[in-house]
């Protein structure tokens, strides 16, 4: 609860994608969801929300008492809704149904709903977990277990603390963020890395490393997962990612899993690097396209108005654009952040306090906007 970055950029990711859901696109429909399966309000405040693909299930977190029966842990705890049904089930517990003995956050959900993953620093959730830190859980609605994947591939417990994950479309891989030194061999690095654990083989990767598998030497934060679980997209602050990094800027880089190499995302179309600090990337479902925010002037021609702005990386043609812009092409007046990309890549939702972006704006207060690219 302390990273107001990352708080914010998943909270806003979670709003973007409960935007372009096709559960809530029925004209007039309103519907609240932080309620028990009764439709008893909640108690309390709800928030961290996010949809699944097929926009049956909503989970998010809440600190409300009364959203199910005996929640009796004063703790931040997550929760799914079933839109169809109306029930409402807690997911933060352990395969026996013990309630969490401490706050989970940061919760992500499958495309069919099945599966849940979440950050918590419950110590209970899982037989064995004695680390006093927070961990990175998978539950599985359909058999009612959880997992602990913040774990080395032999199970080993991280020693320092996960959080953000992101989770593929099918449940299987896990993206997170961890200052933990021994979730894999040989990380001697000492700053937060990137991971990505798979659930089926039990296997933990590390992810901010070059195509030559050298870990990076500075932090690796906000990882984003496409759907297959083959792309993860994350900032860092290493120099040592790919070649010729001297920017000193934090940048924004694609590790291909599959092809072991890893990509520079926040350049110009000539693979020049940024000449500010990028933030924050979004991953398109095939991971072709990243969104990403960034104070540099040099990604694209033009670039005037020396406020942060959202641009989107297409990895196959190598290209980048600037979407935090009016219909007619005119940049941002003031800073723009926290991007959100759609599945397809077509439209990237951001916050922005540029009062320039569309007719009448006056309110004087950060909007949120969507760019059709």
């Amino acid at each position: 609860m302390k990273n107001f970055r990352f708080i914010t950029v998943f909270t806003f990711l979670c709003l973007f994608l409960l935007l372009v859901s096709p559960a809530l696109a029925a004209p007039g429909d309103t519907t609240r969801v932080s309620v028990h399966s009764s439709g008893a309000e909640g108690n309390n405040a709800s928030y961290q929300s996010k949809i699944s693909t097929n926009g049956d299930f909503i989970v998010f977190c809440s600190y409300a008492e009364n959203l199910v029966d005996n929640d009796t842990n004063g703790r931040d705890d997550i929760f799914v809704h079933n839109i169809t049904s109306g029930s409402t089930s807690r997911v933060s517990v352990s395969s026996t149904g013990t309630q969490a003995d401490d706050s989970s956050l940061f919760p992500s959900i499958s495309a069919d709903g099945r599966i849940v993953v979440f950050a918590s620093y419950a110590s209970n959730l899982v037989s064995g977990d004695i680390n006093d830190m927070s961990d990175i859980f998978v539950h599985d609605r359909l058999n009612g277990t959880t997992n602990r994947v913040s774990v080395s591939s032999i199970g080993v417990q991280g020693n320092l603390h996960s959080i953000g994950p992101s989770i593929s479309a099918d449940g299987r891989y896990v993206a997170f963020e961890s200052y933990s030194s021994d979730l894999v061999i040989g990380d001697t690095n000492g700053v937060s890395d990137v991971f990505v654990h798979d659930t089926s083989t039990g296997s933990t990767s590390l992810i901010s490393v070059n195509s030559s598998n050298q870990q990076g030497n500075n932090h690796s934060r906000f990882p984003s997962i496409s759907n297959d679980g083959r792309y993860v997209a994350f900032q860092s602050s290493a120099n040592n990612l790919v070649a010729n990094d001297t920017n000193g800027y934090n940048d924004i880089f694609v590790r291909d899993t599959t092809t072991g190499t890893t990509i520079l995302v926040s350049g110009d179309a000539l693979g020049t690097f940024g000449n500010g600090n990028s933030y924050t990337p979004s991953i398109s479902a095939d991971g072709r396209f990243v969104a990403f925010s960034s104070i540099a002037r040099n990604l694209i021609v033009g670039d005037t108005n020396g406020v942060e702005d959202i641009f989107v990386h297409d990895t196959t043609l190598g290209t980048t654009i600037q979407v935090s812009k009016d219909s007619s092409g005119l940049q941002g007046n003031n800073s723009s952040y926290y991007p959100a990309i759609s599945a397809d890549g077509r439209y990237v939702a951001f916050h922005s306090t540029a009062d320039n972006l569309v007719a009448g704006d006056t309110n004087g207060a950060i909007d949120t906007f969507v760019h059709d690219t």
